[in-house]
């Protein structure tokens, strides 16, 4: 079946309006089990159940929401450890559905800074950047344009002095990844439009729009069989059995193996996991009781990055102030996020703060309350940030939503087709996936 985008995000606003999960967990067989309740899990199995089917959704960590998640025990004040940008406001449903709820949701404001050393960039400089991201962002738009799936790298050309900065900005920042690791084919595919901010946090929102999920939590899939007439999903607390199974774990899980399949996944599907191989972003995080960096609440700061570390730009970026909760966050990205990564959450603040102090002085340290970083690299049920197509891999995402047998189907922000990377593309990934599983099973 083929969807149209605004068919899908039509049934996406409708779908988190819909009461799901009114009978008991754990049965023993039914229609169709989730493997996952991040986005796409819970509005998979949300659309299933507005369709007639019988839904078994099972989530191997103790909470609901996967990747994006706020918690306010850290700061005392909402902290998105995971997403936090509501991204291409114009089709994201969570903004509408936030306006409509009561949550404070405003578009992201332009305001930026940018330092050269220890002061603001001059005019004359911040022009020469500027012709540097054009020049990168334009020979990326033109590749892709004609379906150059080839790395960033291979298109842009040398930048000078500027290179790593804007290095950093068009790969580790934007992809949580460096140029010579993405496709220009499947950067291009990204719709682009207003970014937006939950005051509560993101996280908070979501799990309000998923407050109803009965999900089985603490349940882990380990084994999923799918060379007979159904499927059958083998977890730490037992065996679900059922007519199809949507898989929205990570590509980095997916990758792993920590999911084994029987059969195998066929080479095709294998390839394509390994094709959109997840990136790597770090939030280190500073609630400050002084804004030091010259720029208001939700503010970008960057700084003119001369150091590389094995080639990609050894620097970050910031949002200052997010939301006006005080809190900074400090993000690293790419081969050097996946390096700092190895080393722990105490150098990446180390690096930080050591950039930070080169910049603005002593009075740094003097001014942070608390800090915070989270390693989704690290974290086993993520195995990194979000996924990307390597070069030569544009092909993969369509490979990956190709579902097999009518008995495995896949379902997640990599599968999404132009709004990947984003909690509002794995939602609606879930809605798409519901409605061509519907096509093939009729209810019970």
């Amino acid at each position: 079946m083929s969807l149209t985008r605004r068919t899908v995000i039509n049934s996406a606003a409708a779908a988190m309006a819909t009461p799901m999960f009114s009978r008991p967990l754990f049965a023993a067989a039914t229609d169709v089990i989730v493997v996952g309740a991040g986005s796409a899990g819970i509005s998979a199995a949300r659309e299933l159940i507005a369709r007639g089917l019988q839904v078994q959704v099972i989530e191997a960590d103790g909470r609901i929401g996967g990747r994006v998640f706020s918690e306010t025990t850290t700061f005392g004040v909402p902290y998105d450890v995971g997403a936090h940008w509501l991204h291409y406001r114009e089709a994201n449903p969570f903004v509408d559905y936030g306006l409509e709820n009561g949550f404070d949701l405003y578009a992201a404001p332009s305001d930026e800074i940018y330092y050269v050393g220890d002061r603001p960039a001059t005019d004359e400089e911040l022009s020469v950047f500027g012709d540097a991201m054009d020049t990168a962002n334009g020979a990326m738009l033109t590749a892709g344009r004609q379906g150059q799936d080839v790395a960033a790298s291979e298109v842009v050309p040398d930048l000078g002095e500027w290179g790593l900065t804007t290095s950093l900005f068009t790969g580790a920042y934007e992809m949580a990844k460096d140029p010579d690791q993405f496709s220009c084919a499947d950067w291009y595919t990204a719709e682009d439009g207003t970014d937006w901010y939950c005051r509560e946090g993101f996280g908070a929102l979501f799990a309000h729009s998923a407050r109803d999920a009965k999900v089985t939590l603490n349940t882990k899939a380990q084994k999923i069989r799918w060379g007979g007439q159904g499927v059958e999903v083998e977890t730490n607390n037992g065996i679900l059995s059922a007519r199809a199974v949507v898989i929205t774990v990570s590509t980095g899980v997916l990758a792993s193996g920590d999911i084994k399949f029987d059969p195998p996944l066929p080479d095709k599907k294998q390839e394509a996991v390994n094709a959109l191989k997840m990136g790597h972003y770090h939030h280190v995080a500073l609630q400050l009781n002084d804004n030091f960096f010259g720029i208001g609440e939700d503010g970008y700061f960057g700084y003119k990055i001369t150091e590389d570390s094995n080639g990609a730009p050894k620097g970050f970026a910031a949002l200052v102030d997010a939301c006006g909760h005080g809190i900074t966050y400090c993000d690293i990205g790419g081969a050097f996020a996946k390096e700092m990564s190895a080393l722990g959450g105490a150098a990446m603040y180390d690096f930080v703060i050591g950039d930070l102090k080169k910049i603005f002085g002593s009075k740094v340290e003097k001014v942070i309350l608390k800090s915070n970083t989270f390693d989704w690299t690290k974290h086993p049920l993520t195995q990194g940030a979000y996924a990307s197509a390597e070069p030569g891999g544009a092909w993969s995402r369509a490979e990956l939503r190709r579902p097999e047998s009518e008995r495995l189907w896949f379902a997640g922000e990599a599968t999404s087709v132009d709004d990947w990377a984003t909690v509002a593309g794995a939602h609606k990934s879930g809605v798409a996936v519901a409605a061509q599983i519907a096509k093939s099973i009729s209810p019970t």
